[in-house]
């Protein structure tokens, strides 16, 4: 479209010199007749082919024509900034919605780190005597040692042993794949899915891996159970939820 004085108007119309500059823009692009033409012709063909041409020009007349139109969708590429937002140091920053703290946030508050001050055998006498009970209550007070006679309720007691909580159980290694393991003895202060993290008599927090040692189990009935850490590398609560297989005993 041109007006009486000779000027560009419509959707495509001539840039000036200080606005090519500023853009950057390539200006080797021809602009004529067929692409003045494009925008009515890409509404033409887009519109229902059953539809009649009357209709089709009467949408580009109303919708296009003479309008700014914009080719994104400006709702969806706000959502898409407000929740993958990037700080000034290019990373992406924080989600403003979220309410859970991650792994690495646990870490760096050293959530699940035992105090100092708190590191003292006493302190878990009353989580063993507690676990005594609730092992007891498991279990049963039978040793067994009496009760392997019965084989079925041996399984029934080995499978229950396996799947029970060991925070407050009182073990020590027995034998070990490094020799600077062997001996420790103490309450167990907290258990993760690779390691024992043992309270000793003399207040030293160890922290002793499962794979490759093999932990002596004292239960209250005075009976002493073995359990190999290898086959034992499982969270307390995956192992309450656990089938086990019985598998052959390996060797450190």
């Amino acid at each position: 479209m041109s007006t009486s004085d000779g000027l560009e108007t419509g959707f495509y119309t001539p840039l000036n010199e200080q606005t090519k500059a500023r853009s950057g823009a390539p200006m080797d692009v021809p602009v004529n007749a067929t692409t003045r033409e494009f925008t009515e012709g890409f509404i033409n063909r887009t519109v229902d082919t059953e539809a009649s041409d009357v209709r089709a020009q009467a949408a580009y007349k109303d919708r296009v024509e003479g309008r700014m139109v914009l080719l994104t969708n400006p709702f969806k590429d706000k959502q898409s900034k407000t929740n993958r937002r990037v700080g000034s140091d290019g990373k992406l920053a924080k989600r403003p919605n979220r309410k859970t703290v991650t792994s690495k946030e646990k870490r760096a508050l050293k959530v699940y780190d035992i105090p100092k001050d708190a590191q003292r055998y006493e302190l878990f006498l009353p989580l063993h005597r507690l676990w005594s009970q609730y092992i007891s209550s498991l279990i049963g007070d039978r040793p067994i040692a009496s009760a392997v006679k019965d084989r079925k309720q041996s399984q029934n007691v080995l499978s229950r042993l396996i799947k029970a909580d060991m925070h407050g159980a009182m073990i020590s290694v027995d034998r070990a794949k490094c020799p600077n393991y062997v001996g420790i003895k103490g309450i167990v202060a907290q258990e993760t899915k690779n390691v024992f993290r043992i309270i000793a008599e003399d207040d030293r927090l160890v922290t002793v891996p499962k794979a490759h040692n093999v932990f002596t189990l004292e239960l209250p009935s005075g009976t002493k159970c073995q359990i190999y850490g290898s086959q034992f590398v499982y969270r307390a609560s995956e192992r309450a939820t656990r089938k086990f297989k019985p598998k052959p005993t390996v060797d450190l």
